[in-house]
């Protein structure tokens, strides 16, 4: 008999319901102002204000010129979205009928049919309302009336009772004030690298739900290891109910493992006491590990998925829901260094350590912080552009991404795009530098919007961490906004929202992860020191951000040593392309412009690149195109900056210097993406072209580097390391290749070849040059100018295989470096597909050359090297065209450029 009834729950799980009905309300709709300005204007749902005026003409390109702050009055403003629908007796008769909002952004007021229905205040919760009654047969309207964000974050500034700072962003900014006062995208409101743009709108999906007995609003499958060689599967499913009213049915689960469906029925019968409109059903059950595989981080094995299926049956009535579901173990290891309780030690000194354990596995974090994806959220939500990101992530060796805690909660496609390309996430809950109000209603808010993202996104394998806010901790400790005078004060603020509010919402749903209070922080010793340390960001615990514009950026005395970089960057600017885009004056494009000043919103960030850049170049300011130059050199240091930043933090990977700094275990810089053309601290702009700093990414993240740093006494360390996870138990033997060229030359003047076995995990210190005198012997000239005649060309060889990236080690500044005049040309565009995609490329040159860039211009795609240094005659790159192309085309399109005919121009 239990067959039998497994067999007919089965079918009855492939067969359509005609009970439960889903309309979306999304496409047309028209908008008004609410003052009567403008009226009748076409709308898209989803969308959002700035969007429609643009498509309505009524404003310009938000992005273009300086229109971000000439359109100020749009957020001033409130807006009104209505549309009409039809319903028929079949929908009608059904006992709950639902208006589901995924996405309010922010203030707003439901109407269906003139009667109002509901309200939200927060862009981060969904919304139902039960509309049933309101309904009528046929046509029926729907409106929703947005409040001005900028106005109602001012109305609500006495609420607290005291000040929360800061009031507004610094002028630089050029921004809105109080945007801490409000549950909306904080950097909407601007950030130092992006506008002010406060949107509202419908900005996901909308859509109607009738159903006789309940729906599946959630489905969290957790699972951890248990006895026997098994996997403990927990899920929650939470069905939707009114509080007081019974619900009876089934859930059927069905997990596709390797070998099986395997199939698991649970009798539903419950009274839900919630306060909720819905029910938690609890359900566990093992299955043998050998049933399915392993869910691995980006370079560290394949990102197996598998089908999970809730399927809920009353009557009739079926719903079901499916996530994807990767079975991974992963914890934040943080232990007494040096007194480790696990077989192998993997590390020795003081302090704690801070590193991510998958499967078992201590990785290096190796990736970026992610900005919102658009700073019009609407846009954000775009499938191209997440993949344009993620993949770019994924193509760069990066295994984390730290999903930024000013911006939003991303997309479900974005997390399952992570799910399967194996990119771990740092989640931060949307709090960004600033205090935050803590009054009952504040509060109460923030609880539901924790209660909707952790069961939204708690299923997804690549979720590794949650941090309750970014830099709120060092800020109020280190007195950012004036709050020393009053710290007890905002001290019991802070416990009261992060700790008392959202992690204690966080448990409540699930106990299976991982936690910080803020980021920085000093992790478990921040905890004990009641989740306020006096020190915070101490580089023996935790994580650190560290930035510094003023000191020489390829210097290793700028940088501290820590357990784990989760910030760290410079800036630059795009190329002439990407800001033809936003401006057709040319003078615009000066660095001193007025409209330069207008898109750099980082205070003392035109100051701070110059000095940057003259630590290494030389600026001939006179020239007519000396602002391409610019452009040009910000790419070059930010990248030789950041690629010496993270080759540093690798050279810490599992050792420690002598005051028991190290560890390193690590690297997320400061940033992945743009949202708008600016100078910003990206490796992608806006309109998704990868800046050298991306392409440099890809080496410095690459699973085996060799690099070399000097330290004060000019002596050059020279350091090797992999993360093949295959030689965990083994060792990776290989030669290092230490050349030194003159730059007159193609030919080395002296090779040395230095055979060494590499420990996963685990720097391995190659040589110690002592770079002076050993420059001098071999023939570079006399001290101390040889250390301008000559470069160090570092390699690792297996068998005859390169399998690190080439690294070119500078000993003197490019300023004073003896860089010749060379001349640089494309000598041949091949293709080498049958698609008309994939080509490769012949670069060749008379000398070494330096940040060889080739740009494709109106052809986008990317090179498999750029911004590369070119120590042979000749050398190819592939190119990678996202559109079919030819070689004719790519001919007259494919420019380059490099550092020695810029410096001798």
């Amino acid at each position: 008999m239990a067959t039998i009834r497994t067999l007919l729950l089965l079918l009855e799980f492939f067969t359509v319901s005609y009970c439960l009905k889903r309309r979306s309300l999304g496409g047309e709709w028209i908008v008004r102002d609410a003052a009567g300005k403008y009226d009748n204007l076409k709308a898209t749902v989803p969308g959002g204000i700035y969007t429609d005026l643009m498509n309505n003409k009524i404003i310009g390109d938000v992005f273009y010129g300086s229109n971000d702050t000439e359109t100020r009055w749009v957020a001033q403003s409130d807006w009104i979205y209505k549309s009409q629908f039809l319903v028929d007796d079949s929908f009608l008769s059904h006992n709950h009928i639902n208006l589901v909002f995924e996405g309010l952004d922010t203030f707003a007021t439901v109407l269906i049919n003139n009667v109002e229905v509901g309200s939200s205040e927060n862009m981060f919760v969904r919304y139902i309302f039960d509309i049933k009654n309101k309904l009528q047969l046929g046509n029926n309207t729907i409106e929703v009336n947005f409040l001005s964000p900028i106005k109602t974050a001012q109305s609500l500034i006495k609420k607290q009772g005291y000040t929360v700072p800061p009031t507004c962003p610094p002028d630089n900014y050029r921004g809105e004030c109080h945007v801490n006062q409000i549950r909306k995208m904080q950097a909407s409101f601007s950030w130092d690298w992006g506008p002010a743009l406060p949107s509202m709108g419908i900005w996901k999906e909308v859509y109607l739900q009738a159903y006789n007995s309940s729906v599946i609003r959630y489905l969290m499958v957790d699972h951890k290891d248990a006895p026997n060689d098994s996997w403990l599967i927990t899920v929650s499913t939470y069905l939707s109910t009114k509080t007081g009213e019974t619900v009876q049915g089934k859930l059927l689960y069905n997990l596709e493992t390797d070998v099986s469906l395997i199939q698991q029925i649970v009798d539903v019968n419950q009274t839900n006491t919630n306060e909720d409109d819905e029910l938690k059903v609890d359900y566990s059950f093992t299955i043998p590990k050998i049933t399915v595989r392993r869910w691995w981080p980006n370079g560290y094995g394949e990102q197996k998925l598998y089908n999970f299926t809730a399927r809920w049956q009353s009557g009739a009535e079926i719903d079901s829901k499916t996530v994807k579901i990767g079975f991974r173990t992963i914890e934040l290891v943080q232990e007494a260094i040096g007194g480790s309780t696990t077989p192998r030690k993997f590390f020795a000194g003081s302090g704690l350590s801070f590193y991510f354990k998958v499967n078992g596995l201590p990785i290096f974090a190796k990736g970026a912080n992610e900005i919102p994806l658009d700073i019009l959220p609407e846009k954000g939500q775009n499938l191209q552009t997440v993949d344009r990101i993620l993949e770019s992530a994924y193509s760069a060796h990066m295994n984390m991404l730290r999903v930024w805690g000013g911006g939003v909660y991303e997309s479900d496609y974005f997390y399952q795009k992570t799910d399967e390309l194996g990119i771990l996430i740092w989640q931060d809950f949307m709090f960004a530098c600033a205090m935050y109000p803590t009054y009952p209603e504040y509060l109460n808010n923030v609880k539901a919007e924790v209660r909707h993202q952790v069961r939204r996104l708690k299923s997804h394998p690549s979720i590794a961490l949650w941090a309750a806010n970014n830099e709120n901790e060092l800020a109020l400790m280190t007195n950012w906004y004036g709050t020393s005078s009053n710290l007890e004060l905002y001290k019991d603020d802070y416990i009261k929202l992060y700790i008392d509010t959202i992690r204690s919402e966080l448990f409540n749903f699930t106990t299976d992860v991982t936690f910080v209070s803020s980021s920085p922080s000093n992790g478990k010793k921040t905890v004990q020191e009641n989740y306020l340390s006096n020190d915070p960001g101490n580089s023996l615990f935790g994580d650190v951000h560290y930035y510094n514009y003023l000191v020489n950026s390829l210097d290793a005395r700028t940088y501290p040593i820590p357990r784990f970089a989760s910030e760290y960057g410079y800036q630059s600017l795009p190329d002439f392309d990407t800001w033809l885009t936003v401006t057709d004056n040319i003078k615009d494009l000066y660095p001193n412009s007025s409209f330069m000043d207008h898109r750099q919103h980082h205070p003392f960030g035109l100051i701070e690149n110059n000095l940057l850049m003259m630590y290494q170049l030389n600026f001939n300011n006179t020239t007519e195109s000396f602002y391409k130059t610019y452009m040009y050199y910000s790419q070059i240091i930010q990248a030789m900056s950041i690629k010496f930043e993270t080759e540093y933090y690798r050279s810490f990977m599992g050792r420690l210097d002598s005051s028991g700094h190290g560890n390193t275990m690590g690297a997320l810089f400061w940033q992945l993406n743009d949202v708008w053309v600016a100078p910003t601290w990206a490796g992608i702009d806006y309109t998704g072209k990868w800046k050298m700093l991306q392409y440099f990414a890809k080496e410095f993240f690459a699973p085996t580097i060799i690099t070399a740093y000097l330290d004060v006494a000019r002596q050059l360390h020279i350091y090797g390391m992999t993360e093949i996870a295959s030689i965990f138990d083994s060792r990776l033997n290989v030669s290092a290749v230490i050349d030194v060229y003159n730059w007159t030359s193609f030919s080395p003047i002296k090779s040395t070849v230095v055979d060494v076995s590499l420990e996963y995990g685990k720097s391995l210190q190659v040589a110690v040059v002592d770079t002076d005198n050993y420059l001098n012997s071999i023939g570079c000239g006399s001290l101390p100018t040889a250390r301008n005649n000559c470069f160090f060309y570092l390699s690792l060889i297996s068998g005859n295989s390169v399998i690190a990236p080439h690294n070119l080690i500078l000993v003197s500044p490019l300023k004073h470096s003896n860089l010749q005049t060379t001349r640089v040309s494309i000598t041949s565009v091949i293709q080498i597909d049958d698609k008309g995609t994939k080509f490769e490329v012949t670069v060749t040159a008379d000398g070494i050359s330096l940040f060889v860039w080739l740009d494709s211009h109106q052809v986008r795609g990317q090179f498999s090297e750029n911004g590369f240094a070119q120590v042979v005659p000749e050398k190819a790159v592939t190119f990678q065209s996202e559109t079919i192309t030819s070689v004719a085309t790519l001919e007259n399109v494919i420019t380059v450029t490099h550092l020695n005919n810029h410096q001798y121009q």
